[in-house]
């Protein structure tokens, strides 16, 4: 298992990175025409932003906690909204950030799941 300080610091730049892309995604949001993405209006995709960022925002004070259950108990439901944000504003790739945030918000998972199995093993 990779070392507690190389996890951390990969879970922190992670974080930072979806945090700082999100709150560039939510400026760019109020750009959008009223129309439909797919499924979700332009009011549905800003309300969405700004649940995941607000949600997301909170990890880092569980993380430096070692509360990891507050973490996993939102993750499965941050991570769909993140798809789904990332299919409906494919088209717009260009503006938002939607691909590196999922992907980042895929490795901040990974780490924990690498610090649970961590933990299990050592009780």
């Amino acid at each position: 298992m990779e070392d507690t300080e190389n996890l951390n610091t990969k879970f922190q730049s992670n974080l930072e990175y979806v945090l700082t892309n999100l709150k560039k995604d939510i400026l760019q949001a109020s750009n959008l025409e009223d129309k439909l993405y797919l499924e979700m209006s332009k009011d549905e995709i800003i309300d969405s932003l700004n649940y995941v960022y607000k949600i997301i925002k909170c990890w880092e004070n569980s993380y430096n906690k070692k509360q990891y259950k507050n973490i996993i108990n939102k993750y499965s439901e941050i991570e769909s909204i993140v798809s789904k944000l990332e299919l409906c504003l494919a088209d717009y790739a260009e503006h938002f950030h939607m691909d590196g945030i999922s992907y980042s918000v895929f490795l901040i998972g990974k780490i924990l799941s690498n610090i649970i199995k961590e933990s299990d093993k050592n009780g």
